[in-house]
């Protein structure tokens, strides 16, 4: 059986500049075109749990004007082959632009465009912004600011959200499953935002045997089940620990990030559950996207490359135990 698209998904055919603006209807915003020609493009768009997730992609170059939603907007810039300017600065592909809520916007949009965006609520950054430098926290009381990420992040984290957007597009599974799209909202939020962050000197507060002793906890804890559907900043929150202090202490004392850690958690997680299950009556598709893995190829090649074996293998080997058992 099919499952139902869910009713937050909407896909608009850009034909004119009028009538793109008058669907922005959470803005308000006047676009106009500017470069003559024919117009085209497409704007989907993606409700999530703590906002909306866009990705625009236009032909010819647009004019934007007026004022955000009540929402704080975290764009990155994915194409344009012509200039683009926010505010009178220029941005290419790579800049992060982040508008406060109900903040007045004044853009020109190059030829062959593309940005993805997140539009999220006030508390939803806030927990996040809690856990940044207080000089990110600064900066980030503007009603706008435009970031550049260092260069050998720009093309990571252009492809990163470029691939983000074409999987929220192509796979209807990730959009149905609340669990996958809470984590594809957490992650991608934690990964713009750590891009902001790099571009500040390192402010490090607690000592490194107090960092040690936090990750010394989390690791108890994760192996009681406590953190499997964790995130990054929860982490933070819950331990009283800024955000590079325990990737710091995480590298220090385990070789890796906090992010790597708690994937490995999940990955680990959903291991068990695939050992336990029966290939008719599960999916790996389904236990993957229950452990909030959106990015179901990666999930499969992170599978193998820490288990040696594809969760598909896991599956039909826990099958035949159990036929062997029987």
């Amino acid at each position: 059986m099919l499952t139902p698209e869910p009713s937050n998904y909407f896909e608009h055919l850009i034909r004119d500049a009028d009538s793109y603006g008058a669907m922005l209807s959470e803005a308000d915003l006047e676009i106009s075109q500017i470069e003559p020609g024919c117009l085209s493009g497409r704007h989907v768009r993606f409700g999530l749990p703590g906002g909306q997730f866009s990705y625009v992609e236009t032909s010819l170059a647009l004019r934007g004007n007026g004022t955000f939603s009540d929402r704080w907007t975290l764009s990155i810039i994915l194409e344009s082959t012509t200039p683009s300017w926010q505010h009178g600065i220029e941005v290419r592909p790579g800049s992060l632009v982040i508008h406060r809520p109900n903040a007045e916007h004044d853009a020109v949009y190059g030829r062959n465009f593309k940005v993805a965006c997140f539009s999220v609520y006030d508390q939803v950054l806030a927990k996040h912004l809690r856990q940044l430098d207080p000089q990110v926290q600064d900066v980030l009381r503007r009603p706008w600011s435009v970031f550049e990420p260092l260069p050998n992040s720009r093309r990571k984290t252009i492809e990163h959200f470029a691939e983000a957007a074409a999987i929220i597009q192509s796979a209807p599974q990730v959009r149905n499953s609340r669990r996958a799209t809470a984590k594809f909202e957490e992650e991608l939020v934690c990964h713009f935002l750590g891009a902001v962050a790099q571009q500040f000197p390192a402010h490090s507060i607690g000592t490194d045997r107090r960092a040690a002793a936090v990750v010394h906890q989390i690791d108890q804890d994760a192996r009681k089940s406590i953190l499997i559907s964790s995130s990054v900043t929860e982490l933070c929150a819950a331990y009283e620990v800024p955000r590079r202090t325990l990737n710091r202490a995480f590298q220090n004392s385990l070789g890796m990030g906090p992010a790597t850690y708690l994937r490995r958690v999940r990955l680990n997680g959903a291991r068990r559950v695939l050992q336990r299950k029966s290939a008719r009556s599960a999916t790996v598709s389904d236990v993957a996207l229950g452990f909030g893995f959106w990015h179901l190829s990666r999930f499969a090649e992170q599978y193998k490359q820490l288990f040696g074996e594809s969760p598909h293998e896991t599956l039909r080997r826990a099958d035949g135990t159990r036929a062997i058992v029987t």
